[in-house]
C-alpha cells in the first residue's frame, strides 16, 4: 500500500513539473535561429540567436569548454546560458566560453527583458562516450583506442599506445608476440583523466610481425573488469628491406613533422616524383628521405608501385641565366626527387635526396645582381646541397622553383623598381589585395562569423576596396582577388598573383578560434603573418603602422609556415587578421566605416613604409659633464 502512495506522490510531482513548465514557457523551447534563418527582413525581431557554433555541430574530440556567441535582440536584457550569467555588449552581442560533456550537449539561453522571459537552446555534439557513463563501471571508448587504422613500423621505431576509459582503474597492454609487450602497466594522463598511455620500443632485431595491441582495465567501480582490441593492426616490416616505392601524385606538396593530417607541416621539405616509404601510421605513409631525415605525406597524395626499387638521381650540370626580373639557376638532373628550400637573409640552400652526387660541371654568369658564388656539400648519403650566396648588401624579392624534365629550374627574383611621382609615390608598385574568403551563407561558412552574423568574407571585401582606394590614390595598379560575389580558391589566388606579376601579395582577413580555446583568456587584437625572410620588411612595416594607428591589443609579427598566403614564394606575401570578428566590440568596429578606416590607413601606410624605409635613427650618447654630485635615486 505504501508504494502504491509512493508511485501517485511521483507521478504527480512529474504531472506537476510538466504544467508548470509548459505554463511558464507556453511552448517547446525552440532552437536559436542563425545564417541564414536571419537573413530575412524579421531577423531584428528574433529575441535570441546564436551563430556559432551551429546547431548539431561536431565539436573538437576531447572537449571540456567550447565558445558560443550571438545577439538578443532585446531592450536593456539580461542573459544566462546553463546557469551562468553573460556580459552582453552595447549592441546586444555576447560570448561565452562553457563546459560541454561528451554526447549531445545542450546550452539552455534564458534572456529577460522587461519582465519577461525568452528561451532557447543550441545543440553540439561532443565526441566520444559521456564521462558519466565511464564512472558507472569498467569500460573502454571504443573510438579512443589506438590504432584505430593499420600502423607499419621498423624495428628501432617507438610505438606509443593510448587509450580512454573509466578514470582512477589498472590499465595495461599486450602487444601479441613482442618480447616484454604481455600485460603492461599504463600511466593514467594526469591533465585527461580517463586516458591512459605507454611507451614500448621495437627491438632492433625484431622479425617481421604483425602484432594486436588489447588493452585490459581492472579495479573499476563495482569490481568491474573490461578488455578491448584495437580495431588497427601494428605490422613490423623486415629491416633489411623495409621499402615500399611510390609516385607522389601532386608534385612539390609539402610534407609533415608527425602523422596527423592537419598543420605541422615541415617549412622547407617539398616532395616530387618517386620516393620510398618505411612506415604508415594514421593514413599518412613515412618517406625516407636519406638514413637521417624522413617525413609523412597523407596516403592519397601517393601512388604505390608494385614494382621497380630505388632509383637514383645525379647532377650533371649546373648553369645560370640572368634578366631584368630575375636570375635562373638550372640544375640538369636525371628525375624529379624530392627537395629541401631554404632562404636565408644572406644565401639560399637547396638539397636534392636520391641523389648520388654532382659532375661539378657549372657556369655562372656573373651579370646577376643577386647571386655571388656557389659551392656544394654531401650532408648525407645519397643527398647532395647547393649553398648559394648573394652579393653583401643585396635583398632578394622572392623565389620560385620546378622540375621540368629532370631539371630543376630555381629562380631568384629581383627587386622591382618603381617610377613615383609628384603625389603618387606608389607609381609602378604592381600590388594585389587580397579579401580573404569567398561568400557562403550556409554552414559550415567559408571563413569567420560575428555575433551580430556579420561574415568574414563580407567584412574582408568592405576593408579591401577601402584600402584598393587609398594604393590607387598613391598611383599603384591594384589587383583584386574579388569583387562582389566571384568565389576564388587559395590556389586560384596565387594563380591571379602569378599571371597579373604582382610585385607584392597582401591577404586580409579577421581572426577566429578553435571552439576549444578560451577567447577571453587573454588580449586579443591583431596580427600580421608572414613565413620567408624576404617577406618580413612589408610584415614589419604593416606590423608597425598598426602599432601606431590602430587601438586593439597587439598579438605579434608572426612567422608562419602553415598559412597558404605567406608561404607564396615568389614575392613578399603577408597575411593581416585586423582584429577578431568573434569579438562583440572587434565585430562592431569591423561594420562601421570609421572604425574600419582604422585598419585601411595601418595596411596602406604600411605598404608605404616598406617601399620608401625610415633610416633607423641612431642615438648619440650625451657626453656633456654634469655638475653636481649622482643621485642614488631618481626624483620625482
Amino acid at each position: 500500500m505504501l508504494s502504491f502512495y509512493k508511485m501517485k506522490r511521483t507521478l504527480f510531482l512529474l504531472i506537476f513539473s510538466f504544467f508548470f513548465s509548459f505554463n511558464v514557457f507556453g511552448q517547446d523551447i525552440p532552437v536559436a535561429p542563425y545564417l541564414p534563418a536571419q537573413s530575412g527582413a524579421d531577423s531584428s525581431s528574433t529575441p535570441i540567436t546564436v551563430q556559432y557554433p551551429h546547431e548539431k555541430m561536431t565539436v573538437s574530440r576531447g572537449a571540456k569548454k567550447i565558445f558560443l556567441f550571438g545577439k538578443l535582440n532585446l531592450k536593456d536584457p539580461v542573459l544566462d546560458i546553463n546557469g551562468e550569467k553573460i556580459p552582453i555588449h552595447k549592441n546586444g552581442a555576447f560570448i561565452a566560453f562553457l563546459p560541454v560533456e561528451n554526447g549531445d550537449f545542450e546550452f539552455l539561453l534564458t534572456a529577460q527583458s522587461e519582465g519577461q522571459t525568452y528561451q532557447a537552446k543550441r545543440t553540439v555534439v561532443v565526441p566520444g562516450m559521456p564521462i558519466k557513463k565511464l564512472f558507472e563501471k569498467a569500460e573502454f571508448d571504443p573510438e579512443e583506442v589506438y590504432p584505430q587504422t593499420p600502423v607499419e613500423l621498423v624495428p628501432g621505431d617507438l610505438i606509443e599506445l593510448s587509450v580512454r576509459g573509466t578514470p582512477r582503474t589498472e590499465v595495461s597492454y599486450t602487444l601479441s608476440g613482442l618480447k616484454g609487450a604481455k600485460n603492461i602497466i599504463m600511466k593514467e594522463d594526469s591533465s585527461v583523466p580517463g586516458v591512459y598511455r605507454a611507451k614500448y620500443l621495437i627491438a632492433q632485431d625484431q622479425k617481421p610481425k604483425t602484432v594486436k595491441v588489447t588493452y585490459r582495465m581492472q579495479h573499476a567501480p563495482g569490481n568491474t573488469k573490461a578488455k578491448i582490441t584495437a580495431p588497427g593492426r601494428i605490422k613490423i616490416l623486415d629491416s633489411k628491406n623495409p621499402f615500399t616505392t611510390a609516385e607522389i601524385t601532386l608534385p612539390g606538396i609539402k610534407l609533415r613533422k608527425i602523422p596527423v593530417k592537419k598543420e605541422n607541416l615541415y617549412p622547407f621539405y617539398r616532395a616530387y616524383g618517386r620516393v620510398q616509404l618505411n612506415g604508415l601510421s594514421n593514413g599518412l605513409y613515412r618517406i625516407a628521405l636519406n638514413e637521417n631525415e624522413s617525413a609523412w605525406l597523407e596516403a592519397d597524395r601517393l601512388k604505390i608501385r608494385s614494382f621497380g626499387g630505388y632509383e637514383e638521381n645525379y647532377i650533371n650540370e649546373m648553369s645560370s641565366a640572368v634578366t631584368d626580373a630575375k636570375t635562373r639557376l638550372s640544375f640538369q638532373g636525371l628525375r624529379e626527387v624530392p627537395i629541401q628550400v631554404q632562404e636565408f637573409n644572406d644565401r639560399f640552400e637547396l638539397t636534392f635526396y636520391y641523389t648520388r652526387g654532382f659532375g661539378e660541371n657549372y657556369s655562372l654568369d656573373t651579370t646577376s645582381p643577386v647571386v655571388d658564388s656557389v659551392e656544394w656539400v654531401y650532408p648525407a648519403k645519397d643527398t647532395v646541397k647547393f649553398i648559394i650566396h648573394f652579393k653583401k648588401d643585396v635583398s632578394l624579392w622572392g623565389h620560385g622553383y620546378d622540375f621540368e624534365n629532370g631539371t630543376l629550374l630555381l629562380d631568384l627574383m629581383h627587386k622591382p623598381l618603381l617610377s613615383p611621382q609628384k603625389n603618387q609615390p606608389l607609381k609602378g608598385a604592381r600590388i594585389l589585395i587580397d579579401a580573404g574568403h569567398s561568400p557562403k551563407r550556409t554552414v559550415p561558412y567559408d571563413g569567420a562569423v560575428g555575433p551580430t552574423g556579420f561574415l568574414e568574407y563580407e567584412a574582408n571585401l568592405a576593408l579591401a576596396q577601402d584600402v584598393e582606394k587609398l594604393l590607387k590614390e598613391a598611383g599603384a595598379d591594384v589587383i583584386m582577388t574579388r569583387r562582389g560575389n566571384n568565389h576564388i580558391s587559395l590556389q586560384g589566388r596565387y594563380n591571379k598573383a602569378i599571371k597579373e606579376n604582382a610585385h607584392i601579395f597582401v591577404s586580409i582577413h579577421y581572426n577566429a578560434l578553435p571552439e576549444t580555446l578560451n577567447p577571453l583568456s587573454r588580449p586579443r587584437g591583431y596580427s600580421v603573418y608572414y613565413n620567408y625572410p624576404h617577406s618580413l620588411p612589408l610584415a614589419k612595416a604593416v606590423y608597425e603602422a598598426f602599432n601606431r594607428y590602430v587601438p586593439l591589443p597587439d598579438n605579434g609579427l608572426i612567422a608562419n609556415d602553415i598559412l597558404f598566403i605567406p608561404r607564396i614564394p615568389q614575392f613578399p606575401s603577408i597575411l593581416v587578421e585586423n582584429a577578431y570578428i568573434i569579438l562583440p566590440e572587434q565585430e562592431e568596429m569591423a561594420q562601421d566605416p570609421a572604425g574600419r578606416a582604422k585598419f585601411a590607413k595601418a595596411i596602406y601606410q604600411g605598404i608605404l613604409d616598406f617601399y620608401y624605409p625610415k633610416p633607423a635613427v641612431v642615438q648619440k650618447k650625451n657626453t656633456k659633464k654634469r655638475s653636481g654630485r649622482r643621485r642614488s635615486k631618481p626624483r620625482f
